[in-house]
């Protein structure tokens, strides 16, 4: 298991993910501290009711809607 630097990790995002997929745990050094990029399965999240139905609204709006990407603020004022 190898330590990352943050510059390294950006650099290497796919091999990285790559590891993390295949279950061997990326450690990525930042300033003084250690995170660590591990694969989790879906068994491993707990969505509450309460999340599960906001999802859930945000998925209709976003299916009954046109996507459009805007790439300033004054653009999303504008809305």
């Amino acid at each position: 298991m190898e330590t990352l630097t943050v510059r390294e990790f950006r650099s290497n995002l796919a091999e990285a993910f790559t590891k993390a997929d295949d279950g061997e745990p990326v450690l990525i050094r930042r300033k003084k501290e250690i995170y660590a990029l591990v694969k989790i399965g879906k068994e491993n999240v707990t969505l509450t009711q309460d999340m599960q139905q906001r999802i859930a609204e945000v998925t209709k709006v976003c299916d009954n809607t046109e996507a459009s990407q805007e790439k300033t603020d004054e653009n999303l004022e504008k809305k």
